[in-house]
């Protein structure tokens, strides 16, 4: 099962959180874990690629610039996670602090837990099974994918910044056939290189880490799928797992936010 919470926090102070705030919950997830499970927080943290779990920045607010908490005021993160474990340990913390009433901190802001969501009762929760993703309509021969948060590929030193659909869909099927009960075939993957990019509203935005930046890029594009059974379904069950998995590098750190945006009837 994958899994995508929304948790709206309550800000008990008024404080400025001057670099991206993804890499700051990133630390606090991490936290979190740890005070759970120190065991398991240090396997998932030593798992060098394609972990298990991402979390975003402050929904609804510009990811490239401070942000300025106001106390009273709720701030909106979301956390996925692709293993059932992970996810039991987690929750289960959080609605302790909840329960509880302790405070959470993030950088130098302190917060309470308002609510926590899985549910699809907004367009950033819900859950969903490997069966439930092969049971859905996967013939569509156009795909089109929605980038909310800066995305790029990491190749070595360089950093790809194009949504290019070879390195977007074999990026979401590692991910997928790490943690999924059901595997895809590896071999699809030298079919990526036929999907054809039809719509491409993208711009390029930077994010701010101390010291360096990543730029990456964000909007909406449409990809053509050719004439091949398992590459339509393979394509079409990728693009909706994106919403739990991310794309491309630092998704641990609210990078590669991104959505399948499906037809209407």
């Amino acid at each position: 099962m994958f899994y995508s919470a929304t948790m709206q926090l309550k800000a008990l102070n008024n404080a400025v959180i001057n670099r991206f705030i993804g890499k700051k919950v990133h630390g606090w997830f991490f936290k979190v874990m740890k005070e759970a499970d120190e065991e398991i927080s240090t396997a998932l943290h030593s798992n060098i690629s394609d972990k298990a779990f991402t979390v975003s920045s402050f929904i609804g607010h510009n990811v490239s610039k401070p942000i300025q908490i106001e106390e009273g005021k709720i701030y909106t993160i979301r956390i996925t996670l692709l293993m059932d474990y992970l996810f039991d340990i987690f929750t289960s913390k959080i609605f302790e602090t909840k329960m509880l009433e302790e405070s959470l901190e993030i950088e130098d802001a302190k917060f309470s837990v308002h609510s926590f969501s899985v549910g699809d009762i907004n367009k950033w929760s819900g859950y969903i099974s490997e069966e439930q993703l092969f049971k859905m309509d996967n013939t569509s021969k156009t795909v089109t994918m929605k980038f909310f948060t800066p995305t790029c590929f990491r190749i070595g030193d360089l950093h790809l910044r194009e949504p290019d659909p070879d390195k977007v869909f074999t990026s979401l099927l590692n991910k997928f056939n790490k943690y999924s009960n059901i595997k895809l075939d590896e071999g699809i993957k030298e079919k990526f290189k036929e999907i054809e990019i039809v719509h491409n509203d993208t711009i390029q935005k930077k994010v701010y880490f101390p010291n360096f930046y990543i730029q990456g890029f964000v909007g909406t594009v449409t990809y053509k799928l050719p004439e091949k059974p398992a590459l339509i379904e393979a394509v079409n069950v990728l693009s909706r797992f994106a919403f739990y998995a991310g794309v491309g590098y630092k998704t641990t750190m609210g990078l590669g936010q991104a959505k399948r945006i499906e037809e209407e009837n």
